[in-house]
């Protein structure tokens, strides 16, 4: 699968499951947008700042939102409670292509995280996470905590010569158009 193709909408039946899957479409559409994505590398101190509190934000209704039982619907369910996620992330691009391979990262973790969890077992519930695809999320929570801890710790580096001050934020053009 294309990253591109990964932006559509998912079948659903879980409202709160939706909701966590938007805020993660969401907080990868904020890095693709982010000043630091105009930059050749890296991330400045807000940004990631930034990034460390989507994050716990995420993990808070992940905790909550796998505390909740199943709840127990007859009448009700199956409910259509579609994710769309169709909207691609725009970018500040060179050439039609993202400038900086850090943010583009960071929105691709971010919107993997969504898909995984929109195209879940968890999604032909009433509510609730099951186990499985708790952990799954947890462990995205995880590698996007681990790269942000490498982002931290790398400094920024200057690389005058390969700025483009003057990038257009677009949403980057499909591979082979």
């Amino acid at each position: 699968m294309a990253f591109e193709d990964m932006f559509r909408i998912y079948p659903n039946k879980n409202a709160e499951l939706r909701a966590i899957c938007k805020a993660a479409h969401e907080f990868g559409n904020t890095i693709a947008q982010e000043p630091s994505a105009g930059m050749s590398i890296g991330l400045d101190e807000h940004a990631i700042a930034r990034q460390r509190s989507y994050v716990q934000s995420l993990s808070g209704q992940l905790e909550a939102f796998h505390a909740r039982p199943v709840p127990d619907m007859p009448y009700v369910h199956p409910i259509r409670f579609d994710i769309n996620l169709s909207e691609k992330y725009r970018q500040f691009t060179k050439d039609g292509m993202p400038i900086n391979e850090d943010t583009q990262l960071l929105a691709q973790y971010w919107m993997i995280c969504a898909v995984e969890l929109a195209a879940s077992q968890s999604a032909g519930l009433a509510g609730s996470i099951i186990d499985a695809d708790y952990n799954r999320v947890v462990n995205h929570l995880g590698v996007i905590t681990q790269y942000l801890d490498e982002l931290e710790n790398r400094p920024v580096v200057d690389l005058p010569e390969t700025a483009f001050p003057g990038a257009a934020l677009e949403v980057p053009s499909e591979v082979g158009e």
